[in-house]
């Protein structure tokens, strides 16, 4: 084990990082806290970091937080499959050697999508999860509309190998500056991606799940909640609405009037919805 400092936007942080060895992978993720576990998976093309700014209140509110940099990314290893059902093995896989047997999801972006299936196919060891953004597969699908449909146009970009990689390192990953919604997400981003095949392993969860995504997944059983960005450029609020017919247990759903990645610009504001949410499932 292994502490890492972080610079956050209230000063510096101090972070347990630590690695293990899963499926082959070599994973790395923060372990901070005490009391029950809450796991949080980003997507593309972030890393654990982009939890830091809402970790420090999660633990103070008694929680022991799980934070993994996913396949390909931050600093676990590139792996030759990122298929949906080998992400949601490696968590299983990351919270048994961890010695947990049940434990909060928070998803974001590929995250979301990781956290869906987790729900579904792990039920027994989700005590409720939370999807930041991306709503169900099915609700993505078939309640986001025609405008869901033009906002999701880049994925027929991000799919193509090689030609997605030339258009986003172009012009010195310029298209990261315009994805990004503040400086430390950029910076971040270009530190991971212009590292050797590390864009290619973050694209290639788009290449890999593509028939994940049209095929869907089943419906949900555990508490969730949906959080959006009324501002959201790449999801509507209807594909989120839309993810409650797929859930069997209770659905809370809450707008925040923010854009994409919400845990790293409205960190405080989604922590003040998350925690009650949380604090009302039984463990």
């Amino acid at each position: 084990m292994r502490s890492k400092t972080w610079i956050s936007k209230g000063g510096s942080l101090m972070f347990h990082v630590k690695q293990l060895m899963i499926n082959n992978i070599q994973y790395e993720f923060v372990d901070e806290g005490q009391g029950t576990p809450v796991l949080l998976l980003h997507g593309f093309p972030d890393s654990k970091k982009l939890w830091y700014q809402m970790i420090p209140e999660l633990t103070q509110q008694g929680y022991r937080v799980i934070v993994p940099d996913l396949r390909g990314y931050g600093n676990t290893e590139v792996a030759a499959s990122y298929q949906i059902q080998d992400s949601a093995a490696d968590m299983f896989s990351l919270l048994t050697q961890l010695g947990i047997s049940r434990a909060h999801v928070i998803g974001h972006d590929w995250g979301a999508f990781l956290g869906w299936y987790l729900a579904a196919h792990y039920e027994a060891q989700v005590i409720s999860y939370t999807a930041l953004s991306v709503g169900h597969p099915n609700g993505y699908l078939r309640s986001g509309g025609l405008k869901q449909l033009v906002k999701g146009s880049y994925i027929g970009l991000f799919v193509i190998p090689g030609v997605a990689e030339r258009v986003l390192a172009a012009g010195d990953y310029k298209v990261l500056t315009k994805m990004a919604e503040d400086d430390r997400l950029h910076q971040h981003w270009y530190m991971d991606l212009t590292r050797p095949g590390r864009l290619s392993a973050g694209l290639n969860w788009y290449r890999h799940n593509l028939k994940s995504i049209t095929a869907g997944i089943e419906t949900v059983n555990v508490p969730v909640m949906g959080i959006i960005g009324t501002q959201d450029p790449a999801l509507t609020t209807a594909q989120m609405k839309g993810s409650e017919k797929y859930v069997y247990g209770s659905f809370d759903y809450y707008e925040i009037a923010g854009g994409h990645w919400l845990p790293e610009t409205h960190g405080d504001q989604l922590n003040q919805l998350i925690i009650p949410f949380l604090s009302r499932q039984r463990s």
